[in-house]
C-alpha cells in the first residue's frame, strides 16, 4: 500500500468522524485536509467518497445552518447569506434555504430584538434612539426596510 493511499484512509477516517459529530460543509472538510497537507488530488478523493456515503451536503449544511443562525444567534438573512458565501457553499443552496425561511417567524425575531434592544438603549433623544436600532439591527443581518417598518411603530 502506497503512503498516499494510507493517507486517505487515515483522513478519510478522521473527516467521517468529524462530519458525524456535526453538520460540515464541503469547504470546512477541505480547509481541514489542506491544514494536514494532503495533495489535492487525495483531498478530491475523499471529498468525492464523503459526498458519495452523504457524511456531507452543502443543501442540508446551508438547511441547517440557516436555521441554527435565525432561531439561536438570531441572524438575519443578510448576515447569514454573507456567512455562507464565507464558507463558499454554492449560490443556489443559499437562496434555497433562505427562501425557506418563514416570514412571520423572521418577523417575529427582528420585532423581539429591537423591542429588547430598545429598553436598554440610554438615549432621550427619538432620533438617536432610532439610529442606535437601526445600527444594532443591521449589524445583525436584518433587512433595512424591515427595520425601518419595526422602528416606525415604536
Amino acid at each position: 500500500m502506497q503512503e498516499s493511499d494510507i493517507n486517505i484512509k487515515k483522513y478519510l477516517s478522521k473527516a467521517q468522524f468529524i462530519c458525524s459529530k456535526s453538520e460540515k460543509c464541503t469547504n470546512d472538510i477541505i480547509e481541514y485536509l489542506k491544514k494536514n497537507e494532503l495533495s489535492p488530488d487525495e483531498i478530491e478523493t475523499i471529498i468525492n467518497e464523503l459526498v458519495a456515503h452523504k457524511f456531507i451536503d452543502d443543501f442540508r449544511y446551508s438547511q441547517s445552518y440557516v436555521n441554527d443562525k435565525l432561531k439561536f444567534s438570531k441572524w438575519g438573512r443578510v448576515k447569514i447569506r454573507h456567512a455562507l458565501k464565507q464558507k463558499k457553499v454554492p449560490y443556489h443552496f443559499i437562496e434555497n434555504a433562505i427562501s425557506e425561511i418563514d416570514e412571520e417567524t423572521y418577523f417575529e425575531i427582528l420585532k423581539s430584538l429591537v423591542h429588547n434592544k430598545n429598553k436598554t438603549i440610554n438615549k432621550h433623544d427619538d432620533l438617536k434612539r432610532k439610529q442606535s436600532l437601526l445600527r444594532f439591527a443591521t449589524s445583525r443581518g436584518f433587512e433595512y426596510n424591515l427595520i425601518l417598518d419595526i422602528i416606525s411603530d415604536l
